[in-house]
C-alpha cells in the first residue's frame, strides 16, 4: 500500500497543467476502483463524467449506452461480446460498482427468470379437456379448455366443420370441406356405380361409370362427332352458321363475339 501511495504521489507532483492533473486523478481512481459522483439531477435525469443519461420506458439510464454498461467499461474496459452487466439486488437505480457483475447472456436470463419465479410463483389449477376429457395441470390463465395443441386443433377443425349427408349411404358426417362421403368405401362405390347412356351419333344404348362423362359408344362415334357439323344460330347477330357438334361455339365470328361482350 505505501508504495502504491508513493507512486500516486510521484504522479500528482509530475504533472505541469489542469488536464494532465485531471487525467492522474481519474486513473489514480480506476487503479483504486473508485467512481467519480453520479449527479441526480431530476428522477428522469443523471450526469456522470459530463455525460446525461435519461430514463427510458423500461427504467434504465441511458445515453447512447446504459449508465451501468458505462460504469463497468469505465473501471474494467470493453464488455465482450455475448455478455452483460448484471445489477446484483436487481434495483436498477443501484449502480454502484460492488453491485454490479458481468454475466453472460445466458446465464443473466437464467437469474432473472429465476427471479421472477421466485418474486410471483404460477398457481397450477386441475382441468379436464374438452375434447379428450384427461385431466391435466396447468396455470390458471383464463383459456385452459384443452390439454394440447392436438386436442386445440381437433376442436378448431369441429368449429368449422358442417353436417352433410353421404350421397352413396346416406349417413351423417361432419366435414370442412366439399366432401360428398362420409368414408373411402362409398368414394369408391360411387367410382364403380355404372347407368344407362345413349350414344348421340349412332343411338346406341351403353353402361358406363357415372363418374366418367364418356358421351359416345365407341371411338367411332367419337371420331364421327369430331368430324359432324350442325347448324347453329348466333346469338347476337342471328345469322345461321354450321359448326362441329362437338364445339360449345354460339357466335358465327369473333366481331359478333367481341361485341356481344360489350352489351
Amino acid at each position: 500500500m505505501k508504495d502504491k501511495e508513493e507512486i500516486f504521489k510521484l504522479l500528482r507532483e509530475s504533472v505541469e497543467t489542469p488536464q494532465e492533473s485531471l487525467a492522474v486523478e481519474e486513473m489514480i481512481q480506476k487503479i483504486e476502483g473508485n467512481l467519480p459522483p453520479i449527479e441526480t439531477v431530476s428522477d428522469t435525469k443523471k450526469i456522470f463524467n459530463g455525460y446525461s443519461f435519461y430514463k427510458n420506458k423500461k427504467g434504465r439510464f441511458t445515453c447512447t449506452i446504459s449508465l451501468h454498461r458505462f460504469l463497468w467499461m469505465y473501471l474494467n474496459g470493453e464488455i465482450p461480446e455475448g455478455y452483460d452487466v448484471h445489477h446484483k439486488d436487481f434495483n436498477k437505480d443501484n449502480n454502484s460498482i460492488d453491485n454490479l457483475q458481468l454475466l453472460t447472456k445466458d446465464e443473466h436470463a437464467k437469474i432473472h427468470l429465476a427471479h421472477k419465479i421466485k418474486k410471483k410463483p404460477d398457481k397450477k389449477m386441475k382441468f379436464i379437456c374438452q375434447i379428450c376429457g384427461n385431466e391435466y395441470e396447468s396455470v390458471n390463465r383464463g383459456n385452459n379448455t384443452y390439454c394440447s395443441q392436438t386436442c386445440k386443433k381437433i376442436a378448431e377443425r369441429n368449429r368449422e366443420s358442417k353436417l352433410k349427408i353421404c350421397q352413396i349411404c346416406g349417413k351423417e358426417f361432419l366435414t370442412s370441406d366439399d366432401a360428398r362421403f362420409c368414408s373411402q368405401k362409398c368414394v369408391g362405390t360411387f367410382l364403380n356405380r355404372h347407368e344407362e347412356k345413349t350414344c348421340p351419333i349412332c343411338g346406341k344404348t351403353f353402361s358406363d361409370v357415372v363418374s366418367k362423362h364418356r358421351k359416345y359408344c365407341s371411338p367411332e362415334c367419337a371420331n364421327s362427332a369430331l368430324r359432324k357439323r350442325e347448324i347453329r344460330t348466333c346469338i347476337h347477330c342471328g345469322k345461321e352458321f354450321s359448326t362441329q357438334i362437338s364445339r360449345n361455339q354460339k357466335f358465327c365470328s369473333r366481331e359478333c363475339f367481341y361485341s356481344h361482350r360489350k352489351i
